[in-house]
Order: C-alpha cells, then structure tokens, then sequence
C-alpha cells in the first residue's frame, strides 16, 4: 500500500489555473480526474517560478512563460482566439493547445444584437436629447425583421448571433472557409469568394472573423465599393479585419449607416483617433467577451473540466488546435 501511495503521488500530474475561479469551479476541475493535483493561483500571469512544475496550464499566460517550462504537455486558453499563442514561434510545438470556442456565443451575441438595435432606433440621439432635456422625435427607425443580414465567420458566435436574428424573422447569409451542411437558422451559405457578390446586398454586416493572413484588411477600399445598401456594420472579432482610416471614411461618407465595434486597430484605440468622435459608431473596449457573463466563465470552465478528463485519460483533447497549420 505505502508503495502504490508512492507511485501515485510521482505520477500526478500539476494543473495550474491562471484564472479567477469560483469554489464551484475549483471543485469541478478538481473533480475531473483522479490523478491530477490542481494548483489554483487566481493569477493572470503568474511568474515561472510558480509554474515551473506544470504539466497543464488552464488560462492565457505569456508565451515566454510557457516555452520554459520543461515538463509541460498541454495548455488549455481560457480564450475563443488563439493569436498570440498557435502563431508564435515560441510556442512550443510539442505541447497540445487547445481553446475556448463555444463559451462565448451566448455573451457576444446578445452584446450584437444590443449594438444593432441600438443603431436602428436611434438610441443614441435619443440618449442625447435626454441629456439636454430635449423632447424630440428623431424620425423613421429600421427593423431587424425583413432585413438581409450578412454573417462572416460561423464559429460559435456567429451561429448564436444567427439563431437570434433568424428568430427575429431576418434573412441570414453566412459565409465561412469551408462549406458544409447548412444550418436551418442560416437561409444562405457562401464561402468567402462570394464576399464582394454578397456585400452588395446586405442591410447589416457582422463579423466575428478571427485575425489572421487572409483576414487582415479583407474591408479595404476596394471591399467598400461593393457594398450598396448603407449597411450596419458590425465587428467583435477582430481590428485588423478593418483599417481605422478606411472605419473612417465608410461612416463619415454613409457608405455604412453606423457601426458597433467591440475591437480597434490598435487596441486600445488612441486617444486622438476620429473614430472617437463619429455620432454613428459606438465602440466598446473589446469587452463582449471576457468574463462580464457568468455564463460565460461557467462555460470555459466546463470545457477545460472535460479537457482535464481526457488528458488525463488519453482521450482526444476538444477545440485542439492545429499547430502545423
């Protein structure tokens, strides 16, 4: 008995959460495996001397922490987006990543349907007005409902977001990298040579695109040339989808309606940048996501208490992320 106390104790294997857990959770992960010790340290970036032993990290610490740790087989993002970590070269490419796609639908696409609303009815003035006590009618508004909404990128926010619409009793065109079976909530599905061809006849444009190669820029100028109804446009995914400048010059000249955008290029958006200043943009710090639902922290934690399972069982890790791409 003292020897298999013994090897079971060299055998456990360190899981470090970097993240602010609550008792519940704690108890889940720790529940999820019995030959596993889980180190809680409530740290977003913890230093190496904390972490030095892990073999899982569950939360979004620095790569010059993760590549020095020797024995370390897997790190679990706490984050749907894996910029920063599947792209640097620093990372290790022996060790298993995977994300938190799938914990984050619910949050950021009500936070879209919010800022869309928001832009059809005028809210804005209307907050305005009530600041400067002025009782005034702001005229026609617009309506989800009949409207031709063009999503780009259907990962868990974008199918959430199209559930929602859809039910509203809008016409939804989805377009993704690789098309397969469609959706019944999605009316239309295209790949993204169509995005020109589509842009020309959508009344509000969502993006929840990821950044990357081919998405950096994909809205330049060109882009906006084809776009033809004075869209609502609409970004959570990432800044680097748009040029600042280019934001600029398509709400300055109508060319989309109004805008709400969760994400800038740079980030934080500088103090001096126009965008600041357009009455029909709202912008908000990058903050749809994160944990401001606690729905949302309820579902990371679900899925890395699944992860925690099947590594320590061998069974294949959920939302891996391929390194060799």
């Amino acid at each position: 008995m003292l020897y298999y106390n013994i090897f079971e104790v060299l055998t456990m294997k360190k899981i470090y959460t970097c993240m602010p857990l609550k008792e519940e959770h704690k108890k889940l992960l720790e529940s999820s495996s019995s030959n596993c010790e889980c180190i809680h340290l409530g740290l977003i970036k913890p230093t190496l001397e904390q972490v030095k032993d892990a073999n899982v990290i569950i939360g979004n610490i620095p790569v010059e922490t993760i590549k020095n740790i020797p024995g370390l087989e897997f790190v679990q993002l706490n984050s749907a987006g894996t910029n920063g970590y599947s792209d640097s070269p620093d990372f290790p490419k022996n060790v298993m990543l995977a994300n938190a796609a799938g914990a984050y639908g619910v949050a950021i696409s009500e936070c879209i349907l919010a800022g869309i609303l928001t832009l059809m009815k005028h809210m804005p003035s209307y907050i305005q007005n009530q600041s400067n006590h002025e009782w005034k009618d702001e005229g026609k508004v617009k309506s989800i409902y009949g409207s031709n909404i063009l999503v780009l990128g259907l990962g868990d926010i974008g199918k959430e977001f199209s559930k929602r619409a859809y039910a509203m009793g809008a016409h939804i065109t989805g377009i993704k990298r690789n098309i397969k079976e469609k959706p019944d909530y999605i009316d239309k599905l295209c790949s993204m040579d169509s995005l020109y061809d589509e842009l020309e006849k959508a009344d509000i444009i969502v993006s929840s695109l990821p950044g990357s190669d081919s998405t950096y820029h994909l809205f330049d100028e060109e882009a906006l040339t084809h776009v033809k109804k004075q869209p609502i446009f609409v970004n959570v995914g990432r800044g680097t989808l748009m040029d600042s400048k280019v934001l600029e010059k398509a709400l300055k000249e109508k060319i989309f309606s109004g805008a709400y955008i969760d994400v800038t290029d740079p980030e934080p958006l500088p103090k001096e940048s126009e965008l600041w200043n357009l009455n029909n943009l709202i912008i908000t710090p990058h903050v749809t996501g994160g944990y401001h639902l606690e729905e949302t922290l309820n579902r990371i934690v679900q899925i890395s208490a699944t992860n925690i399972k099947n590594y320590c069982e061998g069974k294949e890790i959920i939302n891996r992320v391929n390194l060799e791409e």
